[in-house]
């Protein structure tokens, strides 16, 4: 008799990050299934980004998570005075052990082994929850609070170690459809190369000397190298 297919839940953001995520949970021959969360003021196309990518990888099943009070820090500086906090705009309070709760509860349904997300090692000076000691205590509180105990499902970031250039030469190496992928903060119309997210992706691709396959706005287009 054949063994079951291991089955993982992929954290879906539309960037490049949770992309080979996407691909290397492909390449181990899991039966895949990919969750995004539509927060306030998220990129449409970000989420467009996902579905595509979902699409292409042909995934079990991808699902979109509408958390409409979930908000990034610039929206809240000044209705809750934390301009003076040394934080980065596009921290969101506690998202992490939003998503991460939501794709367990998720991942114990199916059942799924794995809720993999895409967090780089240039994440963890700025965002505290997702660094690999959030994780293991939250992989702690996993198997207390849901009833699988020794096989309870396991967050794994397979990229915590990398930054930005080896995610993309990993990306490069499984063949993601980087056409697909998006990352810019600001615009959803052609990236603007100018937010941080966008000048991380083009440093990335100036490191490995290779043009970035997406649109990027004409001021800005001469940086895409």
């Amino acid at each position: 008799m054949t063994a079951s297919r291991k089955k993982a839940v992929v954290l879906l953001s539309g960037g490049i990050d949770s992309a080979v995520c996407l691909w290397l949970a492909k390449e181990a021959n899991w039966d895949v299934h990919s969750l995004s969360f539509n927060y306030h003021n998220r990129q449409k196309r970000e989420i467009e980004a996902s579905a595509a990518l979902a699409e292409k990888a042909e995934v079990v099943e991808h699902k979109v998570i509408d958390l409409p009070f979930l908000r990034e820090l610039g929206d809240l500086m000044a209705e809750h005075g934390l301009l003076s906090r040394n934080i980065p705009s596009a921290y969101i309070p506690a998202r992490n052990m939003v998503f991460y709760s939501i794709a367990v509860s998720y991942a114990e349904t199916i059942p799924a082994k794995y809720v993999i997300g895409g967090h780089n090692s240039l994440d963890h000076n700025n965002f505290r929850d997702s660094t690999p000691e959030f994780f293991a205590k939250l992989n702690e509180l996993i198997k207390i609070g849901t009833l699988a105990k020794k096989d309870a499902t396991e967050i794994i970031t397979p990229l915590s170690s990398l930054d930005k250039s080896e995610v993309l030469k990993e990306a490069i190496k499984l063949n993601v459809p980087l056409e697909l992928t998006w990352s810019c903060y600001d615009r959803d119309d052609v990236a603007c190369g100018t937010c941080p997210a966008c000048r991380i992706r083009l440093q990335a691709f100036s490191v490995v000397k290779m043009k970035d396959p997406i649109r990027y706005a004409e001021e800005t287009i001469s940086k895409s190298v």
